[in-house]
């Protein structure tokens, strides 16, 4: 009989809402109304979407004239749901983190500021014309999973992260005076260019090591894990997608960078 193990899950969230100050002013008289961000898919917990909402002028009696802000997890699955992430207004420094247990679909409520502040130019909540919130984190939960007897060889999820995690790599990428170990086949299977410079006998071939100025050490090391399996970077700010996408353009990752922004990105743009 196989038996079911947990195992541990993590899914970044990122959200960046652009609210026009026309529609905020539109429900500022309106206790109660609220206005409602794009709903994302988590990237690693199938079924789950998450959204959030602003009411500029709450109608609970204790809350009028306040504005509030709710972060809201859907799904159907009973999960236990452990949200850690950090909610910003830049151009008002509002910036605040939070940690939040969701038991089921449900909706983390956090205060902004009092409605007349929402709207006043000198605390800059709104600047030329529109409110910008950001959300980033990460959702982690648990899952039961049924163990099935399988082999290294027959699954692929195996290879890749057994591979990343063997001793025997021979190649090393040197960004920031930093070491980032690497096997060529891996690179030359996900890089022509890498493929080339392994082919080609240059000098970074005989020596089996490369420096790379352009990217920043964390870029590279994430964008080199992830030629392994995207399970090996669960998170990623708005800032790094796009710089692993610019190292996916220059050493011509193409079916990587098309699986990331499927991934990773995709809900950035909707």
């Amino acid at each position: 009989m196989e038996q079911n193990h947990k195992i541990i899950i993590k899914s970044p969230v990122a959200i960046e809402w652009r609210i026009p100050e026309n529609c905020l002013k539109e429900i500022k008289d309106k206790p109660g109304e609220y206005l409602k961000s794009n709903v994302f898919n988590a990237s690693n917990i199938p079924d789950l979407q998450y959204f959030i909402t602003i009411c500029p002028n709450e109608n609970v009696e204790d809350l009028l004239g306040q504005t509030w802000i709710y972060f809201h997890l859907r799904y159907e699955d009973e999960l236990k749901i452990e949200a850690n992430f950090d909610i910003k207004i830049e151009s008002a420094n509002y910036s605040s983190k939070e940690n939040y247990v969701f038991e089921e679909s449900d909706e983390w409520v956090g205060e902004c500021c009092n409605t007349e502040e929402l709207f006043d130019p000198e605390k800059r909540y709104i600047v030329d014309g529109k409110m910008i919130i950001k959300i980033e984190g990460t959702l982690t939960t648990e899952k039961e999973m049924p163990k099935k007897s399988e082999t290294f060889g027959d699954n692929r999820d195996a290879l890749c992260l057994g591979l990343w995690n063997q001793e025997n790599k021979d190649f090393t990428i040197i960004v920031d005076e930093k070491e980032i170990a690497a096997h060529k086949n891996v690179l030359a299977a996900r890089s022509p260019v890498f493929a080339r410079m392994f082919e080609s006998g240059m000098k970074e071939a005989k020596e089996n090591r490369v420096v790379i100025k352009d990217f920043p050490f964390n870029i590279v090391e994430a964008a080199i894990k992830l030629c392994y399996h995207h399970s090996l970077v669960p998170y990623a700010t708005l800032n790094d997608k796009i710089k692993f996408l610019s190292f996916f353009d220059k050493y011509n990752i193409q079916p990587l960078k098309v699986s990331f922004f499927k991934i990773y990105f995709n809900n950035e743009l909707q």
